[in-house]
């Protein structure tokens, strides 16, 4: 009788425990879920937004021109969210749309700026699409598309004219080639260190020319990503303009390339350099969509088991989890030790969501007739 009891107090106890557990896990992934949904919805509404689209419009009357602008930056908006988020074999499906068809995509046009007489309207604009439907039209003509930004990319210059060697200054040519690109409105984040005293020691012109990558992912570090593009360029002048060389190394896919464009005529070393970062980007950007385009026409729902040995295990999922937009409606089935099991729908091929995950530093693998979701070791 009193091994029964005792038996039947530490059945009771371990009851209790994993009771607690569960409550505990339930309440964090509750938490954790409503994030990733608030997270998914600010990165699909920054990936659909079309930033600084600048209109100068006139007309008989202010309210057509202001009407006028903002049908046309609708249109310069859509070309570039296309350029953003598709590949340009995916564009050359697409079918020519109206003013009135653009506009049914658009879910909201923001004014940063603007300028009104009796005739003329002069505006910045921020342009917001509509995920859900731009996704539609894209999938109803067979078109892959991106859901989720990239990650942040740290850029280095370094540029050579003449005798003159630029890194942390740059001369008035690439200053003004760099300002003349649309860097806000590209599916990576890109970013350009301040060049303060610590950056400059550890990167020098010389390494630069060298492509040395070693201080170049120090300098990134300071702005919290890995990923470095370096760039280096000479311009030699000619009779009527000249021709700019140049080199880049793309640390994401460990990616040396070159290249030369010759330009004449007025202003040629700053069209060349214009020339050479848009080429360049490009290049990068397309090798990142490459990686993590949808068919948004395709779709399913998985079930997974994550490890709950550690309550920190789970909520490292979760929050990986809302880094990837091609996760949608995630729920709990059973919370437990060693694992608790989930069930989410995604978009795109199962090859594709395998690829987003591992983005995001999750691994999904088979485990025996189950699947299982895990954190991704760093030494693996």
């Amino acid at each position: 009788m009193k091994d029964f009891m005792r038996n039947r107090l530490i059945y009771n106890f371990k009851s209790l425990v994993l009771t607690v557990v569960s409550v505990t896990l339930l309440a964090a992934f509750f938490a954790i879920s409503q994030q990733a949904v608030a997270q998914t919805i600010e990165s699909l509404d920054r990936l659909f937004t079309i930033q600084a689209v600048k209109v100068d419009v006139r007309s008989r009357r202010a309210s057509d021109a202001q009407r006028s602008a903002f049908a046309q930056a609708e249109g310069d908006a859509y070309a570039k969210l296309l350029l953003k988020i598709t590949q340009p074999e995916g564009r050359a499906l697409l079918p020519i749309l109206s003013p009135s068809q653009i506009r049914a995509l658009v879910s909201g046009i923001e004014v940063v700026s603007e300028q009104s007489s009796s005739r003329r309207y002069i505006a910045t604009l921020d342009v917001r699409f509509e995920p859900g439907k731009v996704s539609r039209f894209l999938a109803e003509n067979g078109v892959p598309h991106v859901l989720s930004t990239g990650r942040g990319l740290v850029v280095l210059h370094a540029h050579k004219d003449g005798l003159n060697e630029y890194l942390w200054q740059q001369g008035n040519y690439a200053a003004e080639a760099r300002v003349s690109v649309d860097w806000l409105n590209r599916i990576r984040k890109y970013i350009f260190p301040r060049g303060d005293l610590r950056e400059r020691r550890l990167l020098t012109y010389g390494d630069m020319a060298n492509l040395q990558f070693d201080g170049a992912q120090k300098v990134a570090a300071f702005y919290g990503v890995r990923s470095v593009l370096m760039l280096t360029s000479q311009w030699v002048a000619g009779a009527d303009g000249g021709t700019l060389t140049f080199r880049y190394y793309s640390s994401d896919n460990d990616t040396v390339d070159n290249g030369a464009i010759e330009v004449s005529g007025n202003g040629a070393q700053q069209i060349a350099l214009k020339a050479m970062f848009e080429q360049v980007l490009d290049v990068v950007d397309s090798a990142w969509r490459e990686q993590l385009l949808v068919d948004t026409g395709t779709g399913g729902e998985i079930v997974v088991l994550v490890p709950t040995t550690e309550l920190k295990v789970l909520s490292d999922v979760e929050r990986r989890m809302a880094e990837v937009t091609l996760v949608q409606k995630v729920t709990i089935l059973s919370v437990g030790l060693p694992f608790t099991k989930i069930r989410f729908r995604y978009t795109g091929r199962i090859d594709q969501l395998i690829l987003a995950l591992k983005f995001a530093g999750l691994a999904l693998t088979e485990y025996g007739d189950e699947k299982l979701l895990s954190p991704i070791k760093l030494n693996s």
